[in-house]
């Protein structure tokens, strides 16, 4: 990468200041960086406190930051998108207990239909440790899987996930830590021994689910939940970044 970005840059098709980097004539996005970055700083410190509040519910395996604070590019009044991994079988109590303890846990969680949103908390994904590919598969989501920044990872559930979405090395080839995967997958996994007590979570589990999904469903637009993942964003957002995507590619093809 580094002997791509001097050739580029010999070539003047890209400038830096500092320690930022960007096309030719567009300097001007370097101070606008500045401020996301200090405004992502607050929202992290936010993260980061609510994710030690959630620590404390059974069943929670990962909680991850995603969206453009993961990669520290954040408007002032943007929400904090969290990902949370829960244990097989368990998805639903998990969300369940997060929607009734976050006003006791005194977090701000952003709820459906807000406009005003800065600095609340939106869940906008669950998943099961034993359900972790994301799809579709596309760009936008591959670069969603790579950037997500885990708060609470316990066991190497951010590895495994990972390990499950190798797909996003069609889109980016170079994003997964190679030498990671490996020894993960040279890992032997812990078979898990189904008990009574299982069963009986799994039984409340899908009632929560039923139940949930009942109360969603007169308001629900584009998400897409089922038993094992819940994607709660409501807006398709793969379109627009495709397209502005290719349109800095046109750029960058007419500097060189």
């Amino acid at each position: 990468m580094k002997k791509q970005i001097t050739e580029l840059g010999v070539k003047k098709v890209i400038e830096s200041r500092g320690n930022y980097f960007f096309l030719r004539g567009r300097e001007k996005i370097v101070g606008l960086r500045k401020k996301r970055e200090k405004w992502a700083r607050e929202k992290w410190v936010i993260a980061q406190k609510t994710a030690a509040k959630l620590e404390r519910i059974p069943g929670i395996r990962l909680i991850g930051v995603t969206g453009a604070l993961a990669m520290n590019n954040c408007k002032r009044e943007d929400d904090i998108d969290l990902l949370v991994i829960t244990s097989a079988g368990c998805l639903w109590l998990v969300r369940l207990l997060i929607v009734m303890l976050s006003p006791l846990m005194k977090i701000a969680r952003r709820k459906p239909g807000e406009t005003k949103v800065t600095n609340k908390i939106c869940f906008n994904l669950f998943l099961e440790e034993n359900h972790l590919e994301i799809s579709p598969h596309n760009l936008f989501l591959a670069h969603e899987v790579c950037q997500m920044k885990p708060l609470l990872n316990k066991d190497r559930v951010h590895e495994k996930f990972l390990w499950g979405n190798q797909w996003v090395k069609d889109y980016l080839p170079n994003a997964l830590n190679n030498e990671a995967m490996k020894q993960y997958s040279n890992s032997q996994p812990v078979k898990a021994i189904v008990s009574l007590f299982d069963c009986f979570i799994a039984v409340l589990n899908k009632v929560a689910f039923a139940l949930q999904h009942q109360y969603m469903k007169p308001k629900m637009t584009s998400e897409k939940v089922s038993l094992h993942q819940a994607f709660f964003h409501p807006l398709d957002l793969e379109p627009k970044i495709r397209r502005q995507y290719e349109e800095k590619l046109k750029d960058l093809t007419i500097l060189q």
